[in-house]
């Protein structure tokens, strides 16, 4: 499985609102894309796609930007994955285009419990880690402030 830079620079958005969620005021995308180093554009794709899942929620205006939905310690880095990438293992079988059609083993598949397996055992692991607990690491990062 590979993670997408997308999905990793998601979460450190996510890390940034959640570092600030204690002053319920919104966090500027200006903020954001400065501390993680990204263009604004591109960081608010990621934003609005967080906000779509429930994960974030927008305020307009000049003191506007963005705010967790909740708290940090009830959203976990798999909301964050499945926010940005829908899919944390996309089945070949259960895709509409590719080999899917020409499948040997498309009606008697036994080894596709495999990886609905792992599919599941990522989703539980991810589940485990919370923003507050990433925000506890993040922190410690000697550029976390900078």
């Amino acid at each position: 499985m590979k993670i997408s830079s997308r999905v990793d620079y998601a979460l450190s958005c996510a890390l940034r609102i959640a570092d600030r969620f204690e002053t319920k005021k919104p966090v500027p995308i200006s903020y954001i894309s400065e501390k993680e180093r990204i263009e604004p554009d591109y960081a608010e794709q990621l934003l609005i796609k967080m906000k779509e899942a429930g994960i974030l929620k927008s305020v307009r205006g000049s003191a506007g930007g963005y705010l967790l939905s909740r708290s940090p310690a009830r959203i976990t880095a798999k909301d964050i994955l499945k926010a940005i990438e829908k899919d944390m293992i996309e089945l070949v079988c259960s895709r509409k285009k590719g080999r899917r059609r020409n499948c040997a083993h498309l009606r008697d598949c036994k080894v596709k419990r495999l990886w609905i397996d792992l599919g599941e055992k990522i989703g539980l692991f991810l589940d485990k880690y919370t923003l507050k607990e990433l925000l506890a690491l993040r922190r410690r990062e000697r550029n976390w402030a900078a």
